[in-house]
């Protein structure tokens, strides 16, 4: 009687610690960088579309300064180690309705940074919105190109 629940337990934990996988980045190509979202709002202030790289500390208090000008209390300001990350900003501007899908190329001697052309970057009729995100990336010397 003892002995059935002696294997139950031993059999889920064998399982349960088993079953691990390791986890890939998402289909990157060789010449992707692999970038984390990390803030997606819908009000920046902006009122053009923008592109941002932010390398120190002062940079983003200074963004966050712009976007937190009417937002009562602001967004806070995430921890990051610009020793070893930098930070790409979009701000979509007013014509744009949604988030754009971004990736980041590296090239020989910079990183070419694009949209993704998806359904939600098309200017549409709706709510006047300038939305911006914020990805963090691994920090590097190269030139930063924005296409």
């Amino acid at each position: 009687m003892l002995r059935c629940p002696i294997y139950f337990i031993t059999i889920v934990f064998l399982l349960s610690n088993s079953c691990k996988s390791s986890i890939t980045p998402k289909n990157l190509q060789p010449d992707q960088i692999e970038m984390e979202l990390i803030v997606a709002e819908n009000y920046s202030g902006f009122e053009e579309e923008q592109f941002f790289i932010i390398k120190d500390q002062e940079a983003l208090g200074t963004f966050y300064g712009t976007i937190n000008r009417t937002r009562k209390p602001g967004l806070a300001l995430p921890k990051i180690d610009f020793t070893k990350e930098m930070l790409l900003v979009w701000c979509g501007g007013l014509e744009v309705l949604g988030h754009a899908a971004l990736e980041v190329i590296s090239k020989d001697d910079n990183l070419l940074v694009q949209k993704i052309k998806t359904k939600s970057n098309k200017i549409s009729k709706g709510p006047t919105v300038s939305p911006f995100s914020i990805y963090k990336l691994p920090l590097t010397s190269k030139k930063v190109v924005f296409k």
